[in-house]
């Protein structure tokens, strides 16, 4: 009878330089890979701010209409929308928060860490805020807006915000290299 030798196994799996090769491929990608998504982050917070200013508005608008009183969007710390804001019914139309008299409605958290307000334009007769009367249409009737940029994106090349109308219509607006959408009065 013929015996059999055994056949020799075959290593199976990666060699330590193959491995080596790979680790260094994944970290040079991941480092081109990072500016562009810390960027792409950026953009998406400015626009979550400008998004939350809008709903913000459209919700005292609403609560200015189902009240049949002025409500307001107005910042936490006086003339630093940055810190946040808070919706409520001026009770007292002080334009003011008062506790206790004035109905409050919500709170809106700071901004992100590289988020800014690059631009507020509202009426300096009604004072740094957003209100609108019993009807819905918008206190002191100039046309306002308030637009955010980031600090990790160059301010011509993003800025997000909202304008509102006379009429109390909120929008959002975004200024692009070629396009300000946020110029000017609505």
């Amino acid at each position: 009878m013929l015996a059999l030798k055994p056949r020799p196994m075959k290593a199976r799996g990666f060699t330590l330089i193959e491995l080596l090769v790979v680790v260094a491929m994944i970290a040079i990608v991941a480092t081109l890979a990072a500016p562009s998504f810390q960027q792409t982050i950026a953009r998406q917070k400015v626009s979550v701010a400008a998004s939350d200013l809008l709903g913000s508005a459209m919700q005292a608008r609403s609560e200015a209409i189902k009240n049949n009183r002025q409500a307001l969007v107005q910042p936490v710390v006086a003339g630093d929308w940055r810190q946040g804001w808070r919706i409520y019914v001026d009770i007292d139309k002080d334009k003011a928060y008062t506790d206790g008299i004035d109905l409050l409605i919500t709170t809106v958290a700071p901004l992100a860490d590289n988020v800014v307000v690059d631009e507020v334009a509202l009426n300096p007769a009604v004072g740094n805020l957003i209100g609108f009367d019993a009807s819905g249409f918008l206190l002191g009737r100039n046309a306002g807006r308030v637009v955010f940029s980031s600090t990790l994106i160059p301010r011509t090349e993003l800025r997000k915000g909202i304008k509102v109308s006379i009429t109390g219509r909120t929008r959002t607006c975004t200024s692009t290299p070629g396009s300000d959408g946020c110029a000017g009065a609505d």
